[in-house]
């Protein structure tokens, strides 16, 4: 039977007759008048003229309504619509062979070491001392490694000897103490007195970046001066010195100045006396009390004038009228009586 006939069916069901299936001319009609219409989104003009063709011929016999993007063949007919969860997740894969964007999303920094949230009795006690025992500091460098801001401080113990002291992701000292893992007085009084950085970051053993960047922005300045040129925080020659009470004659004494803060001048030979008798105290500066900061310049004279102790560092106590004895009088006491060979 042609797709075009139509059957008849009985009452009991037997088909009797089949007669030819006629199109409807008002369906025709409708078709050839909106064609392109219907199927401007399927092909456009071109296509309508083809089906008012097939109208006129009496090939086409019925017609159903169609939609873009739901013909035969068409894979998003059958694809439902992506969800918001989809076309999220979408968006951030990253496509093969190119390497993911690191400014959309910051990666957070770890740290080296475990957090302290209260300082060790072991730092409590390094504090004591670095606030106690007589230190002066020679240098201060500041540099960048791999976009992590470092300083280097040059410092004299209480001993005579010179240490490094490097402020770091994990800040460290050249030290014996340091170098064998324990808490450090000399990184305590970097932190403490020379940089001033937060209380809660001066016990910590590990330091992020944007600590580092804090502890160095709030720092006092570092000295850009290698032979007192005037340049930095220096004062002006003016007035008298705070020791002898004497003009300050810059062409027949020479001066120095505190070149960690205030920047007020001294006579060199009254603050060396002065400095000489502080005995174990720290040096500060006879103004404002910071710790004081050693001229460049004199650093590399004060190292080639100081000796080699037992322990293979450079000591510079007799330059600074320092003890080479170690005061022990706060260490453990076991310890320190085996130190001195006095046994138990």
């Amino acid at each position: 039977m042609s797709s075009t006939d139509r059957s008849r069916v009985s009452r009991s069901g037997a088909i009797t007759k089949t007669t030819p299936l006629k199109p409807d001319p008002r369906l025709n009609n409708f078709l050839r008048t909106n064609a392109t219409n219907i199927l401007g989104g399927l092909g456009g003009e071109k296509k309508a003229r083809s089906v008012n063709r097939a109208v006129q011929q009496g090939r086409l016999k019925e017609a159903r309504p169609t939609h873009p993007g739901t013909q035969k063949g068409d894979k998003s007919r059958s694809r439902p619509a992506p969800s918001k969860s989809a076309v999220s997740n979408r968006a951030m894969t990253t496509p093969k062979g190119k390497t993911p964007d690191l400014t959309r999303e910051k990666v957070e920094e770890k740290r080296l070491r475990r957090y302290r949230s209260q300082p060790p009795s072991s730092f409590l006690v390094k504090l004591d001392r670095a606030r106690t025992q007589r230190m002066i500091v020679l240098g201060r460098r500041r540099c960048t490694e791999n976009g992590v801001p470092i300083e280097e401080i040059d410092i004299v113990g209480s001993t005579g000897n010179i240490y490094q002291v490097t402020i770091g992701h994990e800040p460290s000292c050249t030290c014996p103490d340091s170098i064998k893992g324990h808490e450090c007085k000399h990184k305590v009084y970097a932190l403490h007195h020379v940089l001033k950085a937060p209380e809660h970051l001066q016990y910590q053993t590990a330091l992020l970046t944007s600590e580092l960047e804090e502890i160095f922005a709030h720092a006092p300045p570092i000295p850009t001066d290698a032979g007192g040129n005037g340049k930095g925080n220096r004062k002006s020659t003016d007035g008298e010195c705070p020791i002898c009470y004497m003009d300050l004659d810059e062409m027949h004494n020479r001066l120095v100045w505190c070149k960690s803060q205030c920047g007020h001048n001294i006579h060199k030979s009254c603050f060396d006396q002065w400095a000489a008798s502080q005995g174990d105290k720290k040096v500060c500066c006879v103004y404002c009390r910071t710790p004081w900061e050693a001229e460049i310049g004199d650093v590399d004279a004060i190292k080639a004038a100081g000796e080699f102790s037992s322990d293979g560092y450079v000591n510079v106590a007799n330059q600074f009228g320092m003890s080479r004895a170690r005061d022990y009088s706060s260490y453990y006491l076991p310890w320190a009586r085996r130190q001195l060979g006095l046994g138990w």
